[in-house]
């Protein structure tokens, strides 16, 4: 079994003209033996939102929209479990040949969030390999799993963050991935679980969330740019 056989939906969050991601994260899928095409893989509106509300930029505000509508309508339509990709995840080998083991443990055992990317590097060695407990705070939210036992509580806690003043303590405009951090701090019963070791990173390529950086802008140093985050990529697949 793999993970498009267990998952009730696959989500991508995608900008249409970001025409390079969608044909990397279609290769990426493929390697998964997931066809982009596939009745359970959709990939919604981005929401343009036409000022920043208060996040960093409009873009990191459209993003954290698309996170929660995904999620609330996963929510509403009764979904046992939904698995959420940014256009600009890539995946590991062993992502690939491990898919079996993963769905394994996720259907026997009980869990309410699962990243298969994040941040975490350090201290994971002890542990075993696999989907494990997370032995520190993280981020990332490009490429995880929700169940339903916790998209109601996840759902009304994005929601929530939209109407807080700014640095309330329980979280108010930030990152996704911040208020996910946020979000298990204030849930400690929540059962999160990572991956041991990470199975998916963010392929290099610009943000669509922010301004680009200067050596993405000019002709003369973007594609000395592309290059080295491709060499890049290419070795994490191989070694993660």
């Amino acid at each position: 079994m793999n993970l498009s056989d267990y998952f009730d939906r696959i989500s991508i969050i995608h900008l249409p003209e970001r025409k390079d991601r969608f044909r990397s994260l279609s290769r990426e899928l493929r390697g998964l033996s997931i066809d982009i095409g596939h009745p359970k893989v959709e990939i919604p509106y981005a929401p343009r939102p036409t000022d920043s509300n208060g996040f960093t930029s409009r873009g990191v505000y459209g993003n954290f929209l698309s996170h929660l509508e995904i999620l609330r309508r996963a929510r509403d339509e009764g979904l046992r479990a939904v698995l959420v990709l940014e256009d600009d995840a890539i995946f590991s080998r062993r992502m690939c040949r491990a898919q079996a083991s993963l769905v394994d443990r996720l259907r026997h055992d009980d869990w309410d969030l699962c990243f298969f990317g994040h941040s975490l590097t350090e201290g994971l060695g002890g542990l075993p390999v696999g989907l494990v407990k997370p032995p520190a705070d993280f981020i990332w939210a490009h490429c995880y799993a929700a169940h339903a036992r916790a998209l109601p509580r996840l759902v009304d806690y994005l929601e929530q963050t939209l109407t807080r003043p700014a640095h309330h303590p329980e979280g108010s405009r930030v990152y996704i991935d911040a208020a996910f951090t946020l979000f298990r701090r204030l849930n400690p019963d929540i059962i999160a679980l990572v991956s041991n070791p990470r199975l998916s990173i963010q392929k290099g390529c610009y943000s669509s969330l922010n301004e680009r950086k200067w050596y993405d802008s000019a002709a003369i140093t973007r594609p000395f740019a592309s290059v080295a985050r491709s060499a890049r990529d290419y070795w994490w697949k191989l070694n993660a």
